[in-house]
């Protein structure tokens, strides 16, 4: 069957621009989830979600609602890794590189409800 692209949920290796990078934006190449592609967006562009390695660092305890972690495996990651919610970021298709792998759809909700509490309520006026 042939694959049309990235789709939300699935995991890539991604580069993120190593120019002007600026405290503590991720760069360089990285795991990477999509959460969404942008309909009828100016260029080609994916949101994705950057992904690390999970080394117990201490902030993960602090704000687990901005930290993820996913266990060696799940989506085709080879350790135990941490998805950086508070990194979302608009990456162009150019820059994905390598499929890695597939959340399920219990855990790309998870994400979606986790991405949804840190943008806040939305109020129409």
């Amino acid at each position: 069957m042939k694959r049309e692209g990235p789709q939300p949920g699935e995991i890539y290796l991604a580069e993120f621009p190593l120019h002007n990078p600026c405290g503590h934006e991720q760069q360089g190449i990285r795991p990477a989830m999509v959460i969404a592609i942008p309909e009828r967006a100016r260029f080609p562009v994916l949101w994705v979600i950057p992904i690390t390695t999970d080394r117990e660092q201490p902030w993960l305890k602090s704000s687990s609602h901005l930290y993820l972690r996913l266990s060696k495996g799940i989506g085709g990651l080879p350790a135990n890794s941490v998805l950086l919610l508070d990194q979302l970021r608009s990456l162009d298709t150019k820059r994905v590189k390598r499929f890695v792998g597939t959340v399920n759809q219990t855990l790309l909700q998870k994400v979606m409800h986790h991405c949804l509490q840190i943008l806040g309520p939305f109020k129409s006026h």
